[in-house]
């Protein structure tokens, strides 16, 4: 099929659940030429078309998809989906954005669609069957109380497809835990904004998705040339050996680094780090997985007695070890796969742990206050049958599945032993250990990838893709270049560990990419435009959609920032950036470069 646009498709699919219909709506030329794709596009059609008075569970809440034009070609470590809803997290910022890796993703664009858009609720459980641009209504009560393999495995069964890409929740998004997520390919998770939860709310178990259509390029030549550049460079790149050889782990042991160990009472030192990591690849290192086109293969795959799995990254895997207490990685994989088989955010669960276990080692809490189980640090079988509970939603577990904030409000104890962010779970990263990380925590506490936390302790080196990179002085600037550069990674569809963690693929790069995949794009303003233009939509939204009762929290928690005059300093910053106007933002992109 021959779109009337290079690149992009140039079309939005709609689909109601409530009524079962799905329609089609072609996306003007200039909104992709303005906002590009992924976060942008999701972020224009909040903007302009959806109720800021809704609930994140009205049926209406839409939850958007949506891919960038690199999505589904051969560009390097193109295979990222950015996910926009109205978040049900009790606390934070309402509109929420996610952004899933895997192989998702480029299958919607070889559909033949730009942008899914969901909304509704089915009379009964169902999955969603995409095959091109056909789409069915299946019935899911087969697959109800399935976990994300079990439901993954038998839906490429029904359709003889093993490639086919499911996207699906477990036990804990039908029982409506806040904090429950969607997998993808049994590894790849959108966690943190409560999507497993909206997708049970919708009695909407999966989306399986099979496209066929390949991209029509502006300039294939050019572009596969380019692509192949890229990947040669990224293969001669030192830090990228290294990312291949490590994965994630190669982002610890850094100076400054600062991992959080028992709910941030104490703070990692490198050599603690390198043996951690060196237990991991002496004892349950098997292989590597990697994300649609991706050249680095970064993920791995762990064994255990035997049982291989994907998915685990250092932020989760830390926040179920050293954050509970829990060296033993035999143990924190254990608790890393059943969180990832009933899809439950396993560093939402982690900091839940933490904060209980903290909580009883202080006697704030007794066992008597969420389920007569004694928590300790390190106590593993408390861990699993909390898990348990929060999955299964009992009466206690529907209390802790809200999170540490709202727990301790219900509780009515343990509030000051709430490690947070306006409320939001922290990554592994002690805030502490870096001011700028601590603002960009509050300036972007739902901008959340799985190595955020991870990012100001990154070496850069002297072959780095940004050789125009200015230097930044102050600690907002830092935090805005950075917030830049994931965007810049999610409007195309591209990983932010190689675009804004690692620098592998620089603006430059993209541009060129951009340009020959749609023709659009060469002037040297008009992605980073789209960047600023996302920036200040995002902003927006967060303070146009906002609940009437939502609390006024505190977004430096006493417990981690105790110094007036460090808070106010940071305070002000935050009013610095809300002050911005996108002309202001544009001005100081066009000064950076």
């Amino acid at each position: 099929m021959e779109y009337r646009i290079k690149g992009w498709t140039g079309k939005r699919l709609f689909i109601d659940l409530g009524i079962q219909r799905a329609w089609t709506e072609e996306i003007p030329e200039g909104d992709l030429e303005r906002y590009i794709g992924g976060r942008g596009l999701n972020g224009k059609f909040f903007l302009e078309r959806v109720d800021p008075r809704l609930a994140s569970s009205s049926p209406e809440n839409p939850m958007a998809f949506s891919i960038g034009p690199l999505a589904g070609t051969f560009a390097p470590c193109s295979g990222w989906t950015s996910i926009s809803t109205l978040s049900p997290s009790p606390y934070s910022p309402r509109y929420a954005h996610a952004s899933l890796p895997g192989h998702w993703g480029p299958q919607l664009k070889l559909s033949g669609f730009d942008q899914l858009i969901i909304k509704g609720k089915a009379e009964k459980p169902l999955y969603l069957s995409m095959d091109g641009e056909k789409v069915s209504f299946e019935d899911a009560r087969s697959l109800w109380g399935k976990d994300t393999a079990e439901t993954t495995v038998a839906i490429q069964k029904e359709k003889k497809d093993r490639n086919i890409e499911v996207l699906c929740i477990g036990l804990a998004g039908e029982n409506l835990i806040f904090s429950a997520n969607v997998t993808n390919r049994f590894s790849w998770t959108g966690d943190h904004i409560g999507l497993g939860y909206l997708f049970g709310s919708k009695n909407l178990k999966a989306i399986a998705i099979r496209g066929k259509e390949p991209v029509s390029l502006h300039d294939p030549d050019c572009f596969l040339q380019s692509c192949v550049t890229l990947r040669e460079r990224i293969h001669r790149d030192p830090n990228a050996s290294r990312l291949k050889e490590e994965g994630p782990f190669l982002l610890l042991r850094q100076k400054g680094g600062g991992l959080g160990i028992k709910n941030y009472n104490e703070v990692s030192h490198p050599d603690f780090e390198a043996r951690w990591a060196a237990t991991y690849f002496t004892d349950h290192f098997y292989g590597k997985e990697a994300c649609f086109s991706c050249p680095i293969h970064c993920s791995r795959i762990s064994d255990v007695d035997g049982n291989y799995f994907g998915g685990v990254h250092v932020e989760s895997a830390w926040s179920l070890g050293p954050q509970i207490g829990i060296d033993a990685w035999e143990k924190t994989l254990l608790l890393h796969r059943i969180c990832q088989l009933q899809g439950l955010d396993p560093s939402s669960a982690g900091s839940l742990l933490a904060w209980l276990m903290d909580c009883c080692e202080k006697g704030v809490l007794s066992p008597r206050d969420f389920g007569s189980i004694p928590c300790r640090w390190g106590d593993e079988k408390a861990a699993l049958q909390l898990i348990e509970w929060i999955v299964e939603g009992t009466e206690s577990g529907k209390i802790l599945g809200q999170g540490c904030l709202h727990a301790a409000k219900s509780l009515g104890k343990g509030l000051e032993q709430v490690p947070h962010f306006f409320g939001m779970d922290l990554p592994a990263r002690d805030p502490r250990s870096s001011k700028e990380y601590a603002l960009s925590r509050a300036l972007f506490p739902m901008g959340w990838d799985f190595l955020q936390s991870l990012a100001y302790s990154i070496p850069l080196s002297s072959s780095s893709a940004h050789p125009e990179e200015h230097q930044m002085n102050g600690r907002l600037e830092k935090a805005l270049a950075l917030e830049k550069l994931q965007i810049l990674a999610d409007l195309n569809s591209l990983c932010p560990l190689v675009v804004a963690r690692l620098r592998l693929l620089s603006t430059s790069d993209i541009r060129k990419l951009l340009f020959e995949a749609t023709g659009k794009g060469k002037e040297d303003g008009t992605l980073m435009t789209a960047v600023v233009r996302t920036m200040q939509v995002e902003k927006t939204l967060r303070q146009k959609i906002k609940l009437d009762d939502s609390p006024d929290l505190d977004p430096f928690p006493l417990r981690l920032f105790n110094d007036p005059a460090e808070k106010r300093d940071l305070e002000n910053e935050i009013a610095s950036y809300d002050g911005l106007k996108e002309s202001d933002l544009l001005r100081e992109e066009t000064t950076a470069t």
